[in-house]
């Protein structure tokens, strides 16, 4: 997804392509972050923990690493913030959101005294296989309205 929408490099994208997940080290998480860092794209993810199999966190789990999220966010001080899937917009926001009644619409968060500007978007992932371009559209929507004189698009 992240190639779809201008914010991987044809080079290290053909690299992940190349590589199976168990081959993948330190030196190449590097090497794909760099490229991602100079996109001036900041990855984090609500749940800081893992689990032995696939099964989605709960909100419990997801709001106790709530505080962490934000501490980062306000260090980082992101022009825009794209969330991926209504339980994580939803638990960021402090509101039930529906991602389908949400594309390209702004919401927004305060963090001690700034406030940021928050997109809901399709979580790609699993069944949201199934809205990948809808993904791909509402984050490059986003790009051409948001983020357009920082993103080369």
């Amino acid at each position: 997804m992240f190639y779809k929408v201008n914010l991987l490099s044809d080079e290290v994208f053909n690299k992940i392509q190349e590589k199976k997940p168990k081959e993948w080290d330190y030196e190449f998480c590097d090497y794909v972050y760099e490229d991602i860092t100079n996109h001036k794209v900041f990855i984090t993810n609500l749940g800081k923990c893992t689990q032995t199999d696939a099964r989605p966190l709960s909100d419990e789990v997801l709001k106790k690493y709530l505080d962490l999220l934000f501490k980062e966010i306000d260090i980082i001080k992101p022009k825009v913030i794209i969330t991926f899937g209504n339980q994580v917009s939803s638990i960021i926001l402090n509101k039930k959101i529906s991602v389908s009644e949400n594309r390209k619409i702004c919401q927004k968060i305060k963090i001690n005294e700034n406030i940021y500007k928050v997109y809901p978007v399709y979580y790609p992932v699993g069944n949201g296989i199934f809205n990948m371009d809808k993904s791909i559209e509402d984050i490059n929507w986003i790009i051409k309205n948001e983020l357009k004189e920082e993103v080369n698009i």
